[in-house]
């Protein structure tokens, strides 16, 4: 009896090399400085906002994650398609999201882009084509496969990123999202941002995968595992992968190794996560370590390097007063866009 032919399965690539930082755009190189100092300018802001009992609910931050979602959203056009998580301030900012909107949206605020009806970090643009994020991580997966099947069924040159975490890819709509999109070969990135803790469960309670890249095997494209805290290896190979979804070639996974240096939420004490683990991260700021390439490269000197950060404080101060003095909802229009006319 004969038996069927099996194609071969993907092995997972090395991450690309880009060029030198001399070689590169460098008002790309400022931009993505910039962004990932205003993404840590304004999360440290609404900490302290939550500490003072400013914003509602909880508070989920991606300090040490701003390299991958400043870096990653770097790569696409304007009218490409973005999902982020709640990890990923900087893909927001990046995409023009103003930060006063981000902070009116934890205080529940009528300016919000959802007008108050959702706080927290369930907040999109469509205008910017950043799509609202749904509460369970990576329920944005089959969202963002949907996003590319139209994109490709409607022969629009568009490609859709889309990020979650380590935890999410044990969930069934990750594999889901990841069959279809690679049998129909979509024009899909997915970023898994690893921080080492789905919540408090360590990786060695994930995977037996020794990468998460390495689940691409399974979908027959390709896969890299790249340094989370370098900005510039993150925007490489997800430029990379989204030169290859824009080619018709299919999707891709890129996975970006960091670490999570608050809780899950500013509620969570993370007394779970051993001390040498936060020492030894806590020399890797992914903006710290940005700016220090920039200024060797000459890109950036030492004064300009402290002029945006201040620069950056000051609008995540702007933002917070104005977010802070903006109106609450009007509870009249509590039914608007829940009934059609």
């Amino acid at each position: 009896m004969p038996t069927r032919s099996r194609r071969k399965a993907a092995e997972p690539a090395g991450a690309p090399v880009g060029p030198p930082v001399a070689e590169r755009d460098p008002a790309l190189l400022k931009r993505i400085h910039e962004v990932m100092v205003l993404t840590r300018a304004v999360e440290d802001r609404m900490v302290a906002m939550y500490k003072g009992g400013d914003l509602l609910g909880s508070l989920y931050t991606g300090h040490w994650h701003e390299a991958i979602s400043v870096g990653a959203a770097s790569t696409l056009r304007q009218d490409d398609y973005l999902a982020p998580i709640h990890r990923d301030l900087g893909a927001h900012l990046w995409r023009g999201m103003e930060p006063w909107q981000v902070m009116a949206s934890f205080m529940g605020k009528a300016t919000s882009p959802t007008g108050g009806r959702d706080g927290t970090l369930h907040y999109g643009r469509l205008d910017l084509n950043v799509y609202n994020l749904p509460s369970h991580i990576p329920a944005n997966f089959p969202v963002a496969t949907g996003m590319a099947f139209a994109a490709k069924y409607r022969e629009q040159d568009r490609v859709c990123l889309a990020f979650c975490g380590d935890g999410s890819t044990s969930r069934a709509d990750f594999h889901e999202s990841l069959t279809m999109a690679s049998v129909l070969k979509l024009p899909n990135v997915f970023v898994i941002e690893n921080n080492q803790f789905a919540y408090s469960t360590p990786l060695r309670m994930q995977s037996n995968s020794e990468t998460f890249a390495m689940k691409a095997v399974a979908y027959g494209i390709p896969g890299v595992t790249v340094d989370g805290t370098d900005a510039l290896a993150v925007h490489d190979a997800v430029a990379a992968a989204v030169a290859r979804a824009r080619a018709g070639e299919g999707p891709s996974i890129v996975e970006g190794v960091t670490m999570r240096m608050h809780g899950h939420a500013e509620h969570d004490p993370a007394d779970y996560v051993p001390k040498e683990m936060y020492d030894e991260w806590s020399t890797k700021d992914p903006v710290q370590l940005f700016e220090n390439v920039l200024i060797e490269a000459g890109v950036l000197d030492a004064d300009s390097a402290k002029q945006v950060r201040e620069d950056a404080r000051q609008a995540a101060i702007a933002a917070r007063r104005k977010a802070l003095a903006d109106p609450m909802p009007d509870p009249s229009g509590i039914e608007d866009g829940v009934y059609a006319d």
